[in-house]
């Protein structure tokens, strides 16, 4: 049995076993957690469920899902379970799972300690930015990416380009490892993988934009275009993402947000670098993150928390590497004060993160949007529209026709929103309602025009702080 083959039928070390523990009784814990676009996934596979077709909104054939893997997966658990909900939750769950374990066994390839390899295990388990994502598509995509970096190092070339053909359905954005995995072959003495390795995940890649194109009538998605209109439309400001990325950073670290412990993460991952035997992964895989970074930061896309998890997975796997490096150099009884330094590292981490993990999250992110949803079924008429600016939450417990004023999932307003117009879009889908916050937002201008032409009528039963609710009477403003 070769030394490779012995990684895989060794028991996980203590590290994995108490990370995997965490993060099972948390994610447990916060079931409940509810992204606006995770209920997004989940309004699409309800209306599967239904009978409905693949849609958002029952008849309107959309596109607004760019993940369709993190969909297809989703299927099953949500039909078995009888909710989309639980669905999504449970895939992306059990893909946080993959991901932490993914990237221990990537970085067995580079260190022989297990201790330190699982290191990166314990701060995603322990981080709050895993939490936050549950739902969506993000741990899916690390999932995908840290594999396609295990068997890009091992030479598996084949079941690389399916692995790579899978990451581009989790997320487009998969599509970069390409580029950074050609360079890598490149200016190395890696041999090139033959023709064959190509036809699976470009079958992979084709058969998605041909389902789309025929069940939807577009190959791309509709909320990825409105995500670029929305980045050209530049209401985000200049640096958005980058600017976000720096802030989240010590959040996503602890949920307090501790400056002085990133910094001291930050240091350990540039140590990274003692570990030669890592060099090669440590270049492969920040050639990818640049220019996974660069795509969202030259776009000006708006920041998403999610889009942040490929940073963070791959930070903890630089810290643990460079743990490794400082111990080889540094200490003499290397494996006890490691493991010391683990086991204080885990308690700290549960008594000072874990409380307030456990109080923030874990429930509906956007309750006020929950009530207001509940409201619209219950006071609206079951065949009303309701256009918002944020679809996920209000379209999920309105369980009403959803006009997208960003739109996601409603067809050809994003390219208006690209040239800052935020109003043509009410001539193509004249709703019966419109819901708007107080102050308006910029995306929300239209009711201005519309209220001085006498259009607007506001619904004055609506009693939710900082929101108003309009009906609306297209006869009085549109010829």
């Amino acid at each position: 049995m070769t030394r490779n083959m012995q990684i895989f039928v060794q028991k996980p070390n203590w590290v994995l076993i108490g990370a995997c523990l965490i993060l099972g009784i948390n994610c447990a814990l916060l079931w409940g957690h509810e992204l606006d676009d995770a209920l997004i996934y989940a309004r699409y596979l309800q209306n599967l469920i239904d009978g409905n077709g693949y849609v958002y909104n029952p008849g309107e054939y959309v596109n607004g899902l760019t993940s369709p893997l993190f969909g297809y997966l989703s299927i099953a658990p949500a039909l078995i379970l009888g909710d989309a909900r639980d669905g999504v939750m449970l895939v992306s769950v059990l893909a946080a799972f993959a991901s932490m374990i993914s990237f221990y066994y990537v970085l067995r390839l580079f260190i022989t300690s297990e201790s330190m390899a699982a290191l990166s295990a314990l701060l995603s388990a322990l981080a709050s930015i895993t939490y936050m994502n549950l739902g969506m598509e993000a741990s899916l995509f690390t999932t995908l990416i840290a594999v396609s970096f295990y068997l890009y190092f091992k030479a598996r070339y084949f079941y690389l380009g399916i692995c790579i053909g899978l990451a581009i359905l989790a997320r487009p954005e998969g599509v970069f490892l390409v580029p950074a995995m050609a360079m890598m072959t490149l200016f190395s003495d890696r041999n090139w993988p033959s023709i064959k390795c190509y036809v699976i995940p470009t079958l992979l890649v084709g058969s998605q934009l041909a389902f789309n194109y025929f069940y939807y009538e577009a190959f791309l998605p509709s909320s990825g275009l409105a995500k670029l209109s929305q980045g050209e439309s530049g209401l985000w400001g200049a640096n958005n993402f980058l600017m976000t990325l720096i802030g989240l950073f010590p959040f996503g670290v602890t949920h307090i947000g501790s400056w002085p412990i990133f910094f001291v993460l930050l240091l350990l991952a540039v140590c990274s670098i003692m570990v030669q035997s890592a060099r090669r992964y440590l270049v492969l895989s920040f050639t990818f993150l640049a220019f996974y970074t660069s795509f969202f930061a030259l776009l000006n896309l708006p920041a998403q928390a999610w889009y942040y998890a490929i940073h963070y997975s791959l930070f903890w796997s630089y810290v643990a590497l460079g743990v490794c490096g400082l111990s080889d150099k540094f200490l003499s009884e290397r494996d006890s004060a490691v493991n010391s330094g683990l086991i204080a590292f885990m308690l700290a981490g549960l008594f000072l993160q874990e409380p307030r993990l456990l109080s923030e999250l874990g429930r509906t992110v956007r309750p006020d949007y929950k009530e207001i949803g509940i409201w619209l079924s219950q006071n609206t008429a079951e065949d009303s529209s309701v256009a918002v600016v944020e679809i996920g939450t209000i379209g999920w417990y309105s369980k009403r026709r959803i006009i997208d004023i960003l739109g996601l999932v409603t067809a050809d307003v994003s390219s208006y929103v690209a040239e800052g117009d935020f109003e043509s879009w009410l001539k193509l889908f004249p709703p019966d309602y419109i819901m708007v916050h107080e102050p308006l937002w910029e995306f929300e201008r239209a009711i201005g025009q519309v209220s001085q032409e006498g259009g607007l009528l506001e619904v004055a039963d609506f009693a939710f702080p900082g929101f108003k609710l309009y009906a609306f009477n297209s006869s009085e403003v549109l010829q």
